[in-house]
């Protein structure tokens, strides 16, 4: 039985070995690790290889440069928060409190170490050009398959609109990103804590309020 496995490289498929993919998750672990420890900018090539505790040419292998990197660390981190935040919805029985915690579930898996880190990582893309441009078939495709998990979420709840979820999801997610920013600075800022427990009650209000133009047909 062969031991090499597909996997996507910047969106192509690349044939790898069990002890390439565990070396490619190895360096992007410890990436992550780098940026939450220090930020995306004090980050560099040299810091990853330290923590990862591997030679510069394995890592140079898997990523040809600091861009590659950090892209491919991007997309590890936005699946690694997708997965989280399906299993603890999924760990929900009742459809309409799932989505109707969302808005929970949504800081704590950004609050994970992956969403600090995809947070720096899609602040920096603002001025970086060439990062930018890598990350945008990453999101591209990530952003369709949270546009798709909403339409799930909401036409598990019983809407009847389930579209109308969509515009409301992508503002309580980019409201995490910014609170998650915020609470960054100092954790115990009262104001910050207030603004993310109104967050929650906002979410659910508006799932509530979905529920009844659903069971009124308006």
């Amino acid at each position: 039985m062969s031991d090499l496995t597909s996997i996507p490289v910047a969106g192509r498929p690349r044939r790898m070995t069990r002890r390439g993919i565990d070396a490619r998750e190895k360096i992007l672990d410890a990436t992550i690790a780098c940026i939450v420890r220090a930020g995306f900018t004090a980050t560099t090539v040299e810091h990853v290889m330290v923590e990862a505790g591997l030679s510069r040419g394995s890592v140079l292998h898997q990523f040809p440069n600091r861009v590659a990197l950090m892209v491919a660390a991007a997309e590890l981190a936005m699946r690694r928060v997708m997965d989280s935040a399906r299993v603890m919805a999924e760990a929900i029985e009742d459809p309409f409190e799932r989505l109707s915690d969302y808005a929970r579930i949504s800081w704590e898996t950004h609050s994970l170490p992956e969403g600090l880190a995809l947070t720096d990582i899609l602040l920096a893309a603002r001025w970086d050009r060439e990062l930018l441009d890598g990350l945008q078939p990453v999101t591209s495709r990530v952003e369709q398959e949270i546009h798709d998990e909403f339409i799930k979420l909401a036409s598990e709840a019983g809407f009847t609109d389930a579209e109308a979820l969509v515009p409301h999801g992508w503002l309580l997610i980019a409201s995490v990103r910014g609170l998650i920013i915020e609470h960054s600075v100092n954790q115990s800022r009262p104001m910050i804590i207030a603004a993310i427990e109104r967050m929650k009650e906002r979410h659910r209000r508006f799932c509530a309020n979905l529920a009844a133009r659903s069971d009124t047909g308006f």
